[in-house]
């Protein structure tokens, strides 16, 4: 009787711990709608570097620091390259028809290793607009080591660089102080030579002041004569103390004598005559009003 008891009790147990278990399970089910990210390979699309099926290589420069990498594509026309070490540039490269592609990559002169991740453009644009859902399975990382040839030609150009810098500042220097001691030589110079032009600056002023008196008197007596030249024809003859005429000729062609309606609003004047009939000689006419 009691083992009748035990063994109902074990099964009863069993039974209960089962059901709480497909209970736990079925909570643990994904809501319906919800994207897990898992790694899906995009269909068709293969990429292999130099030839090679491995995921991870390494490539060495030449003298120069230039590397070519090349390789086939099937189902992309693009091959999308992205640096994560030593830099952080990205490009693309057009494969040909038969898939094949090649690149040269030139090493800075400060990085002697750089890193990068290949992959497919379509593949490349495909993850980044699914982040979620999208991992690539055709990514390959490429590495890109200096030759100790290129080591050495980088080097000894840092090395020159140097003693160039060097020298053009020990050749500076020099010229800054043979510069210093010529401007002192050129100040004592120029002091002296100032005392020299002061003297003759005052001689050519009184010079000047002289010339300028004689030239404003000629004026006054070419006026003076202009006058009775007017005088003499007959025709008034329009001038200032200088003998420039004061008639003047708009951009419309049409000429205001001083007095008149519009001479002072006239300020488009383009030519400027002594008497009416020269202004219409040029092809002046009188205002209308």
């Amino acid at each position: 009787m009691k083992r009748r008891i035990v063994h109902n009790f074990v099964i009863t147990f069993v039974t209960v711990f089962l059901l709480l278990g497909f209970g736990a399970l079925n909570n643990c089910q994904p809501i319906s709608g919800t994207v897990f990210a898992k790694e899906q390979a995009v269909k068709g699309i293969k990429l292999h570097i130099t030839g090679k099926h491995t995921r991870k290589f390494t490539v060495v420069t030449n003298s120069a620091g230039k590397a070519t990498v090349s390789g086939r594509i099937q189902g992309d026309k693009r091959v999308f390259f992205k640096q994560y070490k030593g830099g952080y540039k990205k490009f693309s490269v057009r494969a040909n028809k038969k898939g094949h592609f090649k690149k040269v990559i030139k090493l800075q002169k400060a990085v002697n290793k750089v890193a990068y991740a290949i992959d497919s453009n379509k593949v490349n644009k495909l993850i980044k607009k699914h982040p979620r859902k999208y991992v690539s399975k055709t990514i390959v990382h490429l590495t890109i080591k200096r030759s100790s040839a290129s080591q050495a030609s980088q080097k000894a150009a840092s090395q020159a660089s140097s003693s160039a810098k060097a020298a053009s500042i020990a050749s500076s220097k020099a010229s800054s102080e043979a510069a210093e001691s010529s401007s002192r030589a050129a100040a004592i110079s120029s002091s002296q030579a100032a005392a020299r032009a002061a003297a003759s600056s005052s001689a050519a002023a009184a010079q000047a002041a002289a010339q300028r008196s004689a030239s404003q008197a000629a004026s006054q007596r070419n006026a003076q004569a202009n006058q009775a030249a007017a005088n003499n024809t007959g025709e008034q003859e329009y001038v200032d103390a200088n003998g420039n005429g004061l008639i003047k000729g708009s951009v419309d062609h049409i000429y205001h004598v001083p007095g008149s309606t519009y001479y002072n609003r006239t300020k488009n004047v383009v030519q400027w005559f002594k008497t009416v009939s020269d202004a219409v000689k040029a092809g002046y006419r009188a205002p209308l009003r």
